[in-house]
């Protein structure tokens, strides 16, 4: 659940030698959501990839990044607190060295 405006940081994820994912994201918030993708190589300094994504309010949507990070995880924050619903992301691995 998202109630307010802050940054909220997904759990992180070890996708080791795959090098493409895709991200499916299931936002019933009542509110936009802005997505930033991140990567790292050493679990402690993120780097961005890519552009923001939004995700309006009660939709779906995916992403798919070739990027090659062993370690990921997603920022999401809103512009007004959403009163209903949540926010869920799955990494897809695909492909693999």
């Amino acid at each position: 659940e998202i109630r307010d405006t802050a940054d909220h940081e997904s759990d992180h994820a070890y996708i080791g030698e795959f090098t493409a994912e895709t991200i499916v994201f299931h936002n019933s918030l009542d509110q936009s959501v802005t997505l930033q993708y991140q990567g790292s190589v050493d679990d402690i300094n993120w780097i961005d990839i890519g552009a923001p994504i939004v995700v309006a309010a009660s939709t779906n949507d995916y992403e798919t990044v070739t990027d090659f990070f062993p370690e990921y995880r997603i920022m999401g924050s809103c512009d007004r607190a959403p009163t209903s619903g949540n926010l869920c992301v799955w990494i897809l691995k695909a492909g693999g060295k």
